[in-house]
């Protein structure tokens, strides 16, 4: 079928609207779903400048990895799905059949692809051809709303269970950068770890407030950062969820207490320099995450609809001009949440 669609045609070049033939599913396990959000990521900005290649990624190119509508149409091998269930996609499209599938962990297969980022084009479009139905996951919220969970509010959550262990009733949990992931993660933490005292951090005095109506007990500059957690406990932070990932970010783990944990999800330096004798003497731990699995998508789901976690979406018309000012908007920081493009708004 024909579709709009939004396309990269030359890098760091105004996206342009085009049509374009979307697969239409067939005797499979595909499934059409006529797109009402896509959430528009920094991952985004960064392939939109041709900053970071990846396999099955060239030009044109449709983004758009964060995505939520409603089923248009299905093959004749899906199961429990049929048209008009509204649905978020799962971004991590594995082949099914490896060791790390098997185990439900898609997002550590070696075969994978990522609509709006390798293979597929994405959801800054009509419609969305998802090749199997295994990458859907039925939801009762507003699938604007929705769509960021895909990305953001999916890998911040992964990283709060991934940090649970380490939390204890009055145990610190630092916050490092505060966007649309770590929106999620205060409110999360506020959930699921009532217990702990939450410190965010950002340059920007706007998401420091920001920070502190979400839930965070208190919010500070980096500079402010080591003085705020001595005050704060004598032996340092339990946990930090580093949502930047750069090497001014990386210089927070020597305020780890001993045995603490960074949950590094911010990809937006090249290396993450530790300090190997305070590393090695005080048993620092860090643990990658990335996004998560898609059991955990449906827990998302879950404990947003039930404990009333607010997504923060700015609705973008699918229109050129509107979309491409988002994007100048988005690599300014001008943005508290995420940007979401709906052709349906």
């Amino acid at each position: 079928m024909k579709a709009r669609v939004l396309m990269i045609k030359k890098f760091g070049q105004p996206l342009l609207m085009d049509t374009v033939d979307i697969m239409e599913p067939a005797d499979d396990e595909a499934v059409l779903l006529k797109v009402h959000g896509a959430g528009m990521c920094r991952t985004d900005l960064r392939l939109w400048r041709g900053e970071e290649p990846r396999e099955g990624f060239s030009l044109p190119f449709v983004l758009g990895h964060e995505n939520a509508g409603t089923v248009e149409a299905v093959g004749r091998r899906v199961r429990g799905f049929q048209v008009g269930d509204r649905v978020i996609v799962y971004a991590i499209w594995s082949d099914l059949a490896c060791r790390y599938c098997r185990a439900g962990l898609y997002m550590q297969c070696r075969a994978q692809a990522i609509p709006g980022q390798s293979y597929y084009y994405g959801g800054y479009a009509e419609y969305l051809y998802v090749p199997s139905f295994r990458f859907l996951v039925k939801i009762d919220i507003d699938p604007v709303d929705a769509a960021p969970l895909a990305d953001a509010g999916l890998s911040s959550y992964s990283a709060v269970k991934k940090a649970l262990g380490k939390i204890y009733p009055g145990s610190l949990v630092v916050v490092y950068g505060v966007g649309a992931l770590a929106s999620y993660a205060i409110q999360y933490l506020r959930v699921l770890a009532p217990q702990a005292k939450i410190l965010a951090v950002s340059r920007s005095g706007v998401k420091l407030r920001w920070a502190r109506e979400l839930g965070a007990h208190e919010a500070v500059r980096p500079e402010d950062l080591e003085e705020s957690i001595k005050r704060i406990s004598s032996e340092g932070a339990s946990v930090i969820l580093d949502f930047v990932g750069n090497e001014v970010s990386a210089t927070t783990i020597k305020l780890l207490e001993p045995g603490g944990l960074v949950v590094l999800v911010g990809m937006e330096g090249k290396n993450y320099p530790i300090p190997v004798f305070e590393g090695t003497v005080w048993q620092y731990q860090i643990v990658g995450s990335n996004y998560g699995t898609i059991s955990e998508m449906e827990e998302v789901v879950r404990v947003v609809r039930d404990a009333g976690i607010r997504s923060f979406a700015e609705k973008v018309r699918f229109e050129e001009e509107e979309v491409n000012r988002a994007l100048i908007r988005l690599e300014k920081g001008e943005v508290l949440g995420r940007f979401v493009i709906s052709p349906t708004y």
